[in-house]
């Protein structure tokens, strides 16, 4: 079972998934019919590498941030539609995949906070 944090951009909040063993990071999101809003799922590959993102199995598009070591973004991807194969240009750590439109305003050099909630 994935673990649960808080991930904050200012005002802005999400409680999120948090996706580390391999199966998790493979499965992500797909499949799932919809999240609510403010709910999504993070990412963490534990070291930062270039990341490939499918949203083949994806049933709603994704507003997707990829985040340094530091939880800085390095990139953001808006309205990523089901069926697409996102890479980062940057090496990162950890990716944020939350509803299309949730990112809104939210830009690279942003620095999130994440709060790991205990299990």
């Amino acid at each position: 079972m994935p673990g649960r944090a808080f991930v904050r951009f200012g005002e802005l909040e999400w409680e999120v998934s948090l996706a580390t063993a391999p199966w998790e990071l493979a499965r992500g999101l797909g499949g799932i019919p919809a999240v609510p809003p403010g709910t999504g799922m993070l990412f963490d590959l534990g070291c930062e590498q270039t990341i490939q993102v499918t949203t083949v199995p994806m049933l709603f598009p994704l507003d997707i941030a990829f985040l340094s070591e530091t939880l800085v973004i390095t990139e953001v991807y808006r309205n990523i539609q089901p069926g697409y194969l996102v890479t980062s240009q940057l090496p990162a750590r950890y990716f944020l995949e939350v509803n299309a439109g949730e990112l809104e305003g939210i830009e690279a050099g942003d620095s999130a906070e994440v709060e790991f909630l205990p299990p």
